[in-house]
């Protein structure tokens, strides 16, 4: 009941959040709001590899796609390939949705370490599905309100 229900809010959380990714382009994807914020582009990038390391977390699942885009690396203009960061966030959305499908009830109240402490990994998969969304609406505001910006050094 547990894992048919998460793979169901899963399913619901992951449709809205890839709505926004969705509509990156190679004329948007490159946008900001300001001249220090993240590119729509990076943002993606980073929610991709953010579901790669959760995965581990969650799942024990090793990372294996390189990561470009996390633990405090900050956007630095360069050229980045939108056709990989879509593939990168499909499979990353995938993924997890396979993962939660093979995880037994029982196992969602398990007690698994992760940055926030020693948590249940249903707690963490509810983290994640925030990270998504948070994200989702940064790089819907940038496509939509942004533009593209020297990047500053």
């Amino acid at each position: 009941m547990t894992t048919e229900f998460l793979s169901q809010t899963w399913q619901m959380a992951q449709a809205s959040a890839q709505g926004p990714m969705r509509k990156l382009t190679p004329d948007n994807y490159r946008h900001r709001l300001t001249p220090e914020t993240a590119s729509a582009g990076f943002i993606a990038l980073h929610t991709a590899e953010v579901m790669h390391r959760f995965a581990r977390i969650m799942f024990g699942r090793e990372v294996s796609i390189p990561l470009q885009a996390v633990g405090g690396v900050s956007d630095d203009g360069r050229e980045l390939d939108l056709a990989d960061i879509q593939q990168k966030l499909d499979d990353s959305f995938a993924l997890i949705a396979d993962h939660i499908r093979q995880t037994p009830d029982e196992q969602w109240a398990e007690i698994v370490s992760s940055p926030f402490g020693d948590i249940p990994r249903m707690q963490v998969l509810v983290f994640l599905m925030h990270h998504n969304s948070y994200h989702a609406g940064q790089i819907a505001q940038a496509i939509k309100k942004g533009q593209e910006f020297p990047v500053i050094a």
